[in-house]
């Protein structure tokens, strides 16, 4: 699904700002009907824009994301390992997130190796209070800082997100005393996460790891040991960057 999602954005040129779904096709060398398909779940997870003729355009989140690949490729080329090492552990996808323009952004993934998995979208945005890596990375920070980067009031992504202030304050606490912070369906009815906090040489907290699955192969009490997994996974990154 990356592979694909990227060879669409490779389409686009200056000269080439718009794509319909018959013209990507044809470029692409694939059905209109899978074309549509793709090009339907990228603009849903933010990589295109629809504009009002129909056809396709790179969204302005990708502008941002450029920006970000600007920063964090050396972050990134020392991730993958980790990332890889962690989903061949765990089973599932891992992910590197870090904070931008208020939100968290997917700035690389590697996929479960299982059939049935939860898809790792590199460049997917993230609310800071439904993610587990977003939450990761806001536990320690202070309180006006966490104040300041929130979007109040707090949006439900599903029944169970936390809308509370008071509510995600006193998570942010449990996140620090654990040691990783969990989503549990707060961003999607059928997705549980577990994330950890990476610190850079002077030990602030740049960037989260974190794991993803479906509900279906995630048990609470499992909870304790994919988050042991996933913090030990966090330091060994948080150590190649220089934090003792």
């Amino acid at each position: 699904m990356l592979r694909k999602a990227m060879q669409v954005l490779q389409l686009y040129t200056p000269a080439r700002k718009e794509l319909g779904v018959i013209e990507a096709a044809r470029l692409l060398g694939r059905p209109k009907s899978t074309v549509s398909r793709l090009m339907g779940a990228m603009e849903e997870a933010g990589f295109l824009d629809r504009a009002e003729s129909g056809r396709y355009r790179v969204s302005m989140q990708m502008t941002a994301v450029g920006e970000m690949a600007k920063q964090a490729t050396s972050l990134q080329r020392m991730a993958r390992p980790v990332l890889e090492s962690l989903a061949a552990a765990t089973g599932e996808t891992s992910n590197l997130v870090i904070l931008t323009d208020g939100a968290g952004v997917n700035v690389e993934a590697v996929e479960s190796p299982r059939p049935v998995m939860h898809m790792g979208m590199v460049g997917r945005r993230f609310p800071l209070h439904a993610s587990a890596a977003c939450k990761a990375i806001l536990a320690w920070k202070s309180d006006e800082e966490i104040c300041g980067l929130l979007r109040l009031p707090l949006e439900p992504c599903t029944p169970a997100t936390i809308t509370g202030l008071e509510v995600l304050m006193a998570e942010l606490a449990g996140v620090r005393a654990r040691g990783y912070a969990t989503n549990w369906v707060e961003l999607e009815d059928d997705l549980v996460a577990v994330g950890a906090p990476v610190r850079d040489h002077r030990g602030e907290v740049v960037a989260a790891i974190s794991i993803s699955a479906p509900i279906s192969r995630m048990r609470r009490e499992d909870l304790p040991r994919v988050g042991s997994e996933v913090a030990h996974a966090a330091e060994a990154l948080s150590r190649a960057l220089g934090w003792r």
